[in-house]
């Protein structure tokens, strides 16, 4: 009867895992978290079958002990050093008579042994102690979500009937014991999110009866051991994120149960094996993140029960299999990032009618979308970024439930006709470097729930009279030939963190509602025809990270009090990334960065026609890394406040009519690694020391004789003094165009002429990561561990 309960409860855990289960696209970020949307599920799975051993065991708890058992757990109580949740309060020599009554702890009715011990997210710290390997009739072991340190004792291999082992999400370091091996009744093993090194024991092809192995997030290397064919009960194998070398094993076909099947962020090479189709059980493959090659296996097509095939992120090659439209289950389809991808995008695919999420970005895809893809009726998620699209958009496509479509990077050719903006569930709309062209309609319904639009680069052109929505947090117009004001009902959108308009041909001041985007953090306006004064209001804009409005025609003063930009001052490392990449050329190389990171600061007012004094105030913004005030018609003397930016790394004052000493205070910024005061009326020594001593002449250029010292001529006695050679100098108040530094080339030395450019790229909160810093991007995504 007792075994005959335990089976019923590993049956219903069995069961609980083999459910198809959904994944939300905005439930799914591709972080490596602990414990994703996909592990809570398996948790909540893993905890029912807890609740129902609880009932079972607890049939068979009562008073009395075993000696042998209070024994290993009070040593492994020793070994804990913090229970800052007493969860192991009760567990006292004096109360070992009701051991069974102990938290965590399960034991037989009749023979009071202890057969379970599930003390999961306690909190606990210290190291597992070997004396659990006493515990002979120990079935369930649990001590995932902790913080437990050191290795996993090689005792854990005496356990004979141990089924159910979870020590995953600790900080557990060292080889898996090869010993576990012995624990020949073991269905689960489960040690993701620890330090886990050296490789996949080839014992546990001895595992017969083992149905789910999770290993993910780990440091192990070495190939997936040939033994693992044995394994005739694998249902689920998850060694994702790893450093495992050598290819994907095609004995994975000989595993008729084999459901799914995790190996993404590994170093794998080789082909996908065509013999994974034997698997007819298989509902979710991924394989991403690896360095695959070769074609996608027509073989796959096969598969009626996959809903889940992730391939992005690869070196894969060739068409994509018209087939695949035969995988009638089909829920995602991710093939993105494979640059050696071609052809055109299958027809066929539009038989998917249940696909939710469609990604194949960055490939050297061809030809317009098929007008197929508007029968996938299901299709929230379409990203065909960054490939050779050509053609117009079908209008098909404009009746899906759209959330997400992604054009940018294409050779589209089209208007924007009002079918786009439809589409009333979008959130996030990026049609950027394509080759969209005409007007914007001033009649168009924008989907009350877009966060993100994006139409830069592009060939639209009039006045952009939109009308926004509330629900806005990033736009991007830049690069495009739009006329007149900003438009007014930006006004609207309370919750804005980017705007960015630059190099297009507005005019006008700068309106007056921007004073109330208080969540604004981004700010790119240059390269238009702005006038008027920069207001003072600009400094209430407290989260103001990035503030770009170089290349117009502002006048007057730089605002005072300053010291109120605290995004300046103490930038919010916590805050969410704004993911919009850039790149940088510049001494004939690019850079790629990303535009707006927790740490990037950036205050560009080059080439306008401000005058005056440079603020004091500007010395308290102490979290800036990049300033640019070139091109101006600035006087006065360089406020010695600049030395307190001990983050600054690029100052540039050039071309303006600034005059007395470089202050000795600049030599305090260590981060300096360019510095341009060229072009100004500047006398006395040149600050030596720290930064000063790697500028070199170029840094301080067509200033009066009286400027001296490394790295131009020596000082003389009456240099210092002298006030020849201080005559007036043409002020040259706007220099040639490209010569705006807009971005933050860390590292690098980017000298102020240098070209910049953005290139807008997707949020990080839909994109999937590619290795290397490629392009990345969550899409949807699971997180298996």
């Amino acid at each position: 009867m007792e075994e005959r309960s335990m089976k019923l409860a590993v049956l219903l855990y069995s069961l609980c895992l083999a459910l198809p289960i959904t994944i939300p696209t905005a439930a799914l970020d591709y972080t490596n978290s602990s414990y994703s949307y996909r592990e809570n599920k398996l948790d909540i799975c893993r905890h029912k079958m807890d609740e129902r051993l609880l009932v079972e065991e607890s049939k068979w708890s009562g008073g009395g002990s075993d000696g042998k058992d209070v024994e290993a757990l009070l040593s492994f109580r020793k070994a804990i050093t913090n229970d800052p949740n007493q969860f192991l309060s009760s567990w006292t020599a004096d109360k070992a008579d009701k051991v069974c009554s102990w938290n965590g702890i399960w034991c037989r009715r009749h023979t009071k042994r202890v057969v379970s011990i599930t003390l999961p997210n306690s909190g606990l710290e210290g190291t597992i102690s070997p004396s659990l390997g006493d515990l002979s009739l120990l079935r369930t072991l649990n001590l995932s979500a902790n913080n437990l340190t050191g290795k996993i004792p090689q005792q854990l291999g005496q356990l004979k009937v141990l089924g159910f082992l979870d020590l995953s999400g600790n900080l557990l370091w060292g080889s898996i014991p090869k010993t576990l091996a012995n624990c020949t009744l073991l269905q689960w093993i489960r040690l993701s999110h620890n330090n886990l090194t050296g490789s996949i024991p080839t014992e546990f092809g001895g595992l017969r009866k083992m149905e789910y192995l999770r290993l993910s997030n780990n440091r192990l290397g070495g190939t997936i051991p040939t033994s693992m064919s044995n394994c005739t009960s694998l249902q689920g194998i998850f060694i994702g994120y790893n450093n495992l070398t050598g290819s994907v094993p095609s004995f994975l076909g000989l595993l008729r149960y084999l459901s799914y099947i995790y190996l993404e962020g590994n170093s794998l090479s080789g082909h996908i094996p065509p013999s994974l189709s034997n698997c007819t059980q298989l509902f979710f493959i991924a394989l991403s993140h690896n360095s695959l090659t070769g074609s996608i296996p027509q073989e796959l097509g096969s598969l009626q029960l996959l809903e889940y095939l992730y391939l992005q992120s690869n070196r894969l090659e060739n068409r994509i299999p018209p087939i695949l439209g035969n995988s009638s289950s089909m829920n995602v389809l991710f093939l993105g990032d494979n640059s050696l991808m071609s052809g055109t995008i299958p027809p066929e695919l539009g038989n998917l009618r249940g696909l939710g999420q469609l990604s194949i970005y960055t490939t050297k895809v061809e030809g317009s979308i098929p007008p197929e893809i508007g029968n996938c009726s299901s299709l929230q998620w379409l990203d065909l970024g960054w490939s050779r699209i050509t053609g117009m958009v079908p209008r098909s496509v404009f009746h899906l439930p759209l959330s997400t479509l992604a054009l940018e990077g294409n050779q589209i050719e089209d208007t924007l006709a009002e079918s786009f903006f439809n589409v009333t569930v979008l959130e996030y709309l990026d049609l950027s470097f394509n080759r969209f062209y005409g007007t914007v309609p001033k009649s168009m319904n924008i989907s009350t729930s877009l966060w993100k639009l994006n139409l830069s680069n592009n060939s639209l052109h009039g006045d952009l009279e939109l009308k926004f929505p509330y629900s806005l947090k990033i736009v991007s117009a830049h690069s495009n030939s739009f006329t007149g004001d900003l438009p007014a009902s930006l006004a609207n959108c309370r919750h804005l963190q980017l705007l960015d308009f630059r190099e297009n041909k507005l005019t006008g001041e700068l309106p007056e509602y921007v004073a109330n985007l208080q969540e604004l953090r981004v700010l790119s306006l240059a390269y238009n025809a702005l006038e008027g004064r920069i207001p003072a209001w600009i400094t209430n804009l407290t989260n103001l990270q990035l503030l770009d409005l170089s290349n117009n025609r502002f006048v007057g003063n730089i605002p005072s009090h300053l010291q109120n930009l605290q995004g300046f001052v103490a930038p919010q490392v916590t805050k969410s990334k704004i993911n919009q990449d850039m790149t940088i050329a510049a001494k004939g190389h690019e850079y790629r960065l990303e535009y707006v990171m927790a740490g990037n600061t950036i205050l560009d007012l080059s080439n306008n026609y401000l005058r005056g004094e440079i603020p004091e105030s500007m010395g308290s913004l102490t979290g800036l890394r990049l300033l640019n005030l070139s091109g101006n018609q600035l006087e006065g003397k360089i406020p010695p406040s600049l030395g307190n930016i001990s983050s600054l790394e690029q100052l540039d004052l050039s071309r303006n009519g600034l005059s007395g000493r470089i202050p000795q205070d600049l030599s305090k910024l260590t981060m300096l690694a360019v510095m341009n005061v060229s072009f100004n009326r500047l006398c006395g020594r040149i600050p030596s020391g720290t930064q000063f001593d790697t500028f070199n002449e170029t840094s301080f250029l067509e200033n009066p004789p009286c400027l001296c010292g490394r790295p131009l001529q020596k000082c003389q006695q009456n240099n210092e003094t002298s006030t020849r050679g201080k005559e007036e100098r043409p002020l040259l108040s706007i220099v040639e165009e490209h010569v705006s530094l807009v971005a933050l080339g860390l590292g690098f030395g980017i000298s102020f002429g240098g070209t910049i450019s953005f290139i807008c790229g997707k949020d990080i909160l839909w994109r999937l990561l590619h290795s290397n810093f490629q392009r990345k991007r969550v899409c949807g995504r699971y997180n298996m561990s």
